[in-house]
């Protein structure tokens, strides 16, 4: 294709209707159902990337159908585009992805503001490649997503993307990248995952062989219960605490959530700071990123309540594990139990 920009947009929308994109686009999928797979470019153009090539429908059409990939389709009156049923997507089971990580590679080092479609035209020596992906975090300050510098490459075949590992010395504009399979990236993460558990675990303090019962003086209206998760939604205890700092600009005591639950608590650090906290939210809605929690504040009884069990928990573990200490058993963390007698002696001091 000799225009440049038509090729972007032609890449961008075999991107939407792609192997790799359309079978996980939960909104693309939902769309496809309305009109026997058919998406009007109007729906497309909302999609900020390709609305930043051309927001000129007639241009979208026109890259399409100079093409000639096949993938996706033109329908008649020139207003609607769908991914071609002679070529219909794989589904993405265990086995796809399998196969996909074998041909996906891990680079690293690319700066921070560079742009994808740079990236991609750097790319293009190296072999045929059905997607590129930018690794991003989201950043307080800015609200944005970030790039990390790394991107994860899907290339056409498991022998291009060895071949592309292997290559001894590849420098993006004199920046010597780090390369590896995706397997391997995920295998050191995993390790360094379970390396800091082992150093948390050596950094514990053993408890005082006398267990006494702790009366715990929390503040009142620091509570918060929150719900709105599915069982498949995957969502951490450190991104809910990460995202209400955020917002309230002070770090939440504690927050009662494991994976897997669908809902749980937050308690933050003043009296009242729960209200505060619920009154700059939207209708006591947050947003994690495809969730979306619902919040309240606990109240009268039910606080009490809830501060009581907390209190007797902590003390049940503390007694617990001093029994099986006894009994040259160490099955129980202090860890928690740590943390909150600490939080305690900081609220008294203030």
């Amino acid at each position: 294709m000799a225009d440049d920009l038509e090729e972007k947009i032609a890449r961008q929308i075999e991107y939407y209707f792609g192997d790799i994109n359309l079978p996980r686009d939960k909104f693309l999928q939902e769309k496809i159902k309305e009109d026997e797979g058919w998406i009007g470019v109007d729906v497309l153009l909302t999609f900020k990337r390709l609305a930043s090539l051309s927001t000129d429908a007639d241009v979208i059409i026109k890259a399409v159908k100079n093409s000639g990939s096949g993938i996706v389709e033109v329908s008649e009156d020139s207003k609607k585009l769908r991914r071609s049923p002679n070529k219909p997507a794989p589904e993405l089971d265990d086995d796809r992805r399998k196969q996909l990580m074998k041909r996906t590679a891990y680079a690293k080092g690319f700066p921070a503001d560079e742009s994808l479609d740079d990236i991609i035209d750097f790319l293009k020596p190296y072999g045929p490649i059905e997607s590129c992906i930018k690794r991003t975090y989201p950043d307080k300050a800015t609200k944005k997503n970030i790039f990390k510098g790394s991107c994860f490459i899907i290339f056409k075949d498991e022998e291009i993307c060895e071949k592309f590992v292997d290559t001894k010395s590849i420098k993006y504009k004199d920046i010597e990248l780090v390369i590896k399979p995706q397997a391997v990236y995920f295998d050191e993460k995993k390790k360094e995952n379970e390396e800091r558990k082992n150093q948390k675990k050596k950094g514990k303090t053993e408890l005082q062989e006398k267990v006494t019962e702790t009366k715990l003086d929390y503040p009142l209206g620091a509570i918060l219960y929150f719900s709105g998760i599915k069982e498949e939604d995957v969502i951490t205890r450190e991104e809910i605490k990460e995202k209400m700092t955020e917002i309230a600009n002070e770090e939440p005591s504690f927050v009662h959530y494991y994976k897997g639950e669908t809902e749980g608590y937050a308690r933050m650090p003043r009296e009242n700071s729960a209200v505060e906290f619920y009154e700059k939210l939207n209708n006591g809605e947050l947003e994690l990123g495809e969730v979306k929690l619902k919040f309240r504040v606990l109240e009268g009884e039910e606080e009490k309540e809830f501060l009581k069990k907390n209190a007797e928990d902590i003390n049940k573990k503390r007694s617990q594990y001093k029994k099986c200490k006894r009994f040259g058993r160490k099955r129980f963390s202090n860890k928690e139990i740590k943390e909150e007698e600490s939080k305690s002696k900081k609220i008294k001091s203030e």
